[in-house]
C-alpha cells in the first residue's frame, strides 16, 4: 500500500513537472505581447510562476480624410493675382477678324504688344479688384480669365491669334498673358494653421461681395502666413444692441460663419475654397486659425 502511494504521487509529480515545462513554453510565446512578466521565488520542491499581463495603450493619430477640390479646378485656374510691384500686362485685343467687337470660340483677333512665339498660348484676361489690406495697403491685382487663345502670326503692330476657348465673348480691350503654369491639385490633405494667424475675406472674384459653401474667394494672408491645406475659420462681427430696460449696451458675438480651406498661396494674399457654411459670409469677414474638430 506504501509502495502504492509512492507511486501514485511519483505520477503526480511527473504531471506537474511537464505542466510547468508547457508554462514556461508559453511563457517565452506570451511575453512580447502580455507586457509584463513577474516570477515568484522557487521552493526546494516546486516553482509558481504567476502572469500578470498589462495592456498598454499607444496614442492614435487623428486621421484626416483629402478634400476633393476637381470639381472647381477650372474656376481656381480662371483667377489670377498679379502682385504689387509685378509689371501689369501690355499686350491686349484690338478687335476681331473683319473688325468685330466681340468673339468667340474659333474666331480670330488682332491684339498689340504681343511678345512671343508662333503657337504659344495666351490667355484673355479681364481685370477685377485691386486688392487692399484693412489699412488700404496695395496686395495686388486680381486677373479673371475669360479664355485662351493661340498666337497665330506674330507681327508688329499687330499679331492675329486664334481663339481656343472662351465660355464668355472677348471684347476689345481684354488683357493677354502667358498662360500661368499651376495645376491645382486633385486633393488637399488638411493641416493646421499657426495658432494667432488672422486676416480677413477680402475678395470673391467675379461674383458680388456674397460667399456661399464651394466658393472661392481671396484672403489678405500671402505665402509666408498660409499654405496650401491650412484652415481657416470666418468669424461674424460683433453687434451691439441696447437693453431696452437697463439702457446697458450689449455685444453680441458674431460666432463662427463657416471655414476655408488655403488653395492656392500668392506673395500678399491666397486663394481659399469655402469648405464648410453654417452662416452667410461676406467680403470682409475676418478669418482665424482654425481649431480642431
Amino acid at each position: 500500500m506504501r509502495r502504492q502511494k509512492m507511486d501514485a504521487r511519483g505520477t503526480r509529480v511527473s504531471q506537474a513537472t511537464r505542466y510547468m515545462a508547457l508554462v514556461a513554453i508559453m511563457v517565452t510565446a506570451v511575453v512580447p505581447w502580455a507586457g509584463a512578466v513577474k516570477a515568484a521565488p522557487a521552493d526546494a520542491q516546486d516553482s509558481v510562476v504567476t502572469l500578470a499581463p498589462r495592456l498598454r495603450f499607444l496614442p492614435l493619430e487623428q486621421q484626416q480624410s483629402p478634400v476633393d477640390i476637381s470639381a472647381r479646378a477650372q474656376s481656381l485656374m480662371n483667377y489670377r493675382i498679379i502682385e504689387t510691384g509685378a509689371e501689369a500686362p501690355s499686350a491686349y485685343v484690338v478687335s476681331g477678324s473683319e473688325g468685330r467687337l466681340i468673339s468667340g470660340a474659333g474666331d480670330q483677333v488682332l491684339a498689340r504688344h504681343v511678345e512671343g512665339r508662333s503657337g504659344q498660348r495666351f490667355g484673355i484676361y479681364t481685370p477685377g479688384t485691386l486688392l487692399k489690406d484693412a489699412q488700404g495697403n496695395a496686395l495686388g491685382q486680381v486677373m479673371i480669365r475669360q479664355g485662351v487663345a493661340r498666337l497665330k502670326r506674330p507681327g508688329m503692330p499687330l499679331s492675329t491669334l486664334t481663339i481656343e476657348k472662351s465660355p464668355r465673348e472677348v471684347s476689345a480691350g481684354a488683357q493677354l498673358m502667358a498662360l500661368d503654369d499651376w495645376t491645382p491639385p486633385a486633393q488637399l490633405m488638411p493641416q493646421a494653421t499657426p495658432e494667432g494667424t488672422q486676416g480677413r475675406i477680402i475678395d470673391r472674384p467675379g461674383d458680388g461681395h456674397m460667399v456661399g459653401l464651394r466658393d472661392i474667394v481671396v484672403i489678405d494672408l500671402g505665402r509666408h502666413q498660409v499654405a496650401p491645406g491650412m484652415r481657416l475659420r470666418v468669424l461674424g462681427e460683433a453687434e451691439g444692441v441696447t437693453d431696452p430696460v437697463t439702457g446697458e449696451s450689449l455685444t453680441l458675438e458674431g460666432g463662427v460663419l463657416g471655414t476655408l480651406m488655403i488653395v492656392r498661396t500668392f506673395e500678399q494674399a491666397s486663394l481659399a475654397l469655402v469648405t464648410r457654411a453654417g452662416l452667410p459670409m461676406a467680403t470682409g469677414d475676418r478669418v482665424e486659425a482654425a481649431s480642431d474638430d
